[in-house]
Parts: structure tokens; sequence; C-alpha cells
């Protein structure tokens, strides 16, 4: 599914993709800088197969993406993957596709407004991901929003000659600050008399 929009601070939201923002995800995978701390990758990136995938993704019921926009302009994409409805579980995974604007908060603000989401609108017990160790910039904006290590996964994937180690990371809904986790969603709001609108991925 596509994620509603979610205005943020320090010009972050969150917004719904479109099949344009999908077609710039290839040419963001392709830079060295962005995509240095990205496990092996495989297929093609054909505007046929981005087109497949936004559709495969607007139609997914175990699944939710944003893309991030700051200043207005796509910047990258995040998302909630293998939501298990059941347990109320998913794994969550980011990316900034402009590497020249690393070191500005948008990762940090952009795990705040997905996590705040899940809590309030999926009713999600827990969220989990998986990041380079290697990657601190990454690991830094999950803490900073209030996940934790749970474990380490050495030598998980090889890649341009040498392996990486992963850190595993979660959130519980019920531990989480959920002080700071405020954000402004374009949809109806419980309360207001029109009904909430819920989405999963």
């Amino acid at each position: 599914m596509l994620g509603p929009r979610l205005e943020g601070r320090n010009g972050v939201a969150l917004v719904p993709p479109t099949l344009e923002h999908f077609r710039l995800h290839p040419a963001w995978e392709v830079q060295p800088e962005a995509s240095r701390f990205m496990g092996p990758r495989f297929g093609e990136l054909t505007p046929e197969k981005q087109e497949k995938r936004f559709k495969d993704t607007a139609d997914g019921q175990t699944q939710i993406l944003w893309t991030i926009a700051y200043a207005g302009e796509p910047v990258g994409f995040t998302g909630i993957f293998h939501i298990d409805w059941v347990r109320r579980d998913g794994e969550t995974g980011l990316f900034i596709g402009r590497h020249d604007l690393y070191g500005r908060g948008i990762a940090s603000e952009a795990v705040r407004l997905r996590t705040g989401f899940a809590w309030r609108e999926l009713r999600l017990r827990r969220v989990h991901n998986w990041v380079a160790l290697a990657n601190r910039g990454s690991r830094r904006a999950n803490e900073k929003v209030g996940y934790r290590r749970m474990g380490l996964l050495p030598r998980s994937y090889f890649r341009s000659g040498e392996w990486y180690d992963e850190w595993l990371g979660e959130a519980f809904a019920n531990t989480f600050p959920t002080d700071d986790l405020t954000a402004r969603l374009d949809v109806p709001q419980r309360g207001s008399g029109d009904e909430s609108q819920h989405a999963g991925e």
C-alpha cells in the first residue's frame, strides 16, 4: 500500500509514492555513495520493472511505502514490510538517495514519522530492522528515535571485497517515547465524525 502524507519537521515529509518517484530509484541505487551499505541486489532496473514494482506495492496488503521528501523534493524512500497482522509486527527500512543531503536529520525524522504511524494507525506492537553495523548514520537515526539493539549478525553479506556485519534493532509500542511522535496526517482523525483511514503493507 501507499502511505498517506505525514508532515514532519525541518522540511521533511513522508508522501505517497508516485510512479515518477519509483523511476528515480534505479539512479539512486547505483550511486556508490548512497548504496554502499545495501546488501546484494539482483534484478533489472528497467522502467518496466519499476512500473511493476509500483503496482505491486500499491496493491500489497503486507507492506506500506512512502517517498521521503525534503524541501518538497523526493530524496529517498521508507516503509514497513512483511507485516504480520496477527503478531502485529513489521520490518522497517529506509534509503536516502541523495548523499549530498546526509547529516541533515532527514533519516531520523523519517524514522520518527514512520514509527509514529506504525503505532497510531497500524496498531503494530513491534517494528524491527537490519542495518549494516558499519552504517553509523543509519544506526544513529534509529537509536535517536528509540530503536534498541537486539542482536548482531556477523558476516551477514559480502560486498566489494569485504564482509559486513548487521545490527539488528527493534522498538516496541509500549516502551517507545510516544510523546515525541506527533505528526499531521492528511486524513480524518478519530473523533472528527469521519472514519479514520488505516493502511497496511
